[in-house]
């Protein structure tokens, strides 16, 4: 973001300070890791949802095709162009804030037209079904994840279950900022609690890039973060696709809207 930016939604205001990464935040690897995600995940999996789904649900729904088209137009004018001497880490911004920029375009204008269920049946629903047509191998990595960390060490397995929080050590620490599978979706975060032995790992995210990546003016509702897409696109999806059935990753978004914070809370069951 190129300047100061307040933002505003309900009775609370929030001002969103600009900030230039380092160097090694622009090229770093996690900086390309983030750029392949989001060219794999965002433009070719996720975007198409707004065009070949939402969209068609509103022509039917409106009564102004026309002037739902033109809407429609003026928002994808708002996309910033990915350049070839962009570095990594702003080539992933361009495209995830160009597409929670249409996203939730989309999303509230969905609900002009349908209740709460109908609402969310459409786009947790679709979502879900998207990813697991689409994004299989992705969902089946975050799985395996868990895996891993099931050991028979852990003091789970010797009858003492460990009451107290832990925090992830120097090597952990380092790993994860460096080669974050999630930095894509959420951007920087920090592991608070950290137990896998004991199936539990608490991710804060201090400003989430779903609030950070587009810029303020262009939203289709620059006086608020873009709510929707964050409760419907991220949480809910994300919620419905890790539920931890059969001792499987469980995670649990805690957006603290109208702040740009969430607490992600990972579990799973730990098992020889």
């Amino acid at each position: 973001m190129s300047n100061n930016q307040v933002i505003a939604s309900g009775e609370h205001t929030r001002i969103v300070a600009a900030s230039q990464p380092s160097l090694y935040a622009s090229w770093g690897p996690q900086a390309w890791i983030d750029m392949w995600m989001s060219n794999t995940m965002l433009v070719k999996k996720a975007m198409p949802i707004i065009s070949h789904t939402f969209l068609p649900i509103l022509r039917l729904s409106c009564n102004d095709t026309e002037k739902l088209e033109a809407e429609y137009e003026a928002i994808k004018s708002q996309r910033e162009a990915i350049h070839w001497s962009d570095s990594p880490r702003e080539k992933w911004r361009k495209r995830y804030g160009n597409f929670v920029r249409e996203i939730e375009w989309a999303l509230l204008e969905l609900r002009k037209y349908f209740s709460r269920g109908q609402f969310e049946d459409i786009v947790i629903g679709t979502s879900v079904k998207l990813s697991r047509e689409t994004s299989s191998d992705f969902l089946e990595m975050m799985n395996r994840m868990s895996e891993k960390h099931q050991t028979s060490n852990s003091p789970v397995h010797q009858g003492r279950p460990s009451l107290e929080p832990k925090k992830p050590g120097r090597w952990t620490t380092f790993m994860f900022k460096t080669f974050n599978p999630a930095h894509w979706l959420t951007g920087p975060a920090t592991i608070t609690e950290y137990d896998p032995g004991n199936g539990v790992t608490v991710m804060e995210i201090p400003d989430c890039a779903w609030h950070t990546c587009a810029r303020q003016e262009t939203l289709p509702n620059p006086n608020a973060l873009p709510e929707e897409g964050c409760l419907h696109i991220c949480k809910g999806p994300f919620e419905v696709l890790f539920n931890g059935d059969g001792g499987a990753l469980r995670m649990e978004f805690e957006p603290h809207l109208p702040e740009t914070s969430c607490t992600v809370r990972m579990t799973w069951e730990a098992r020889d």
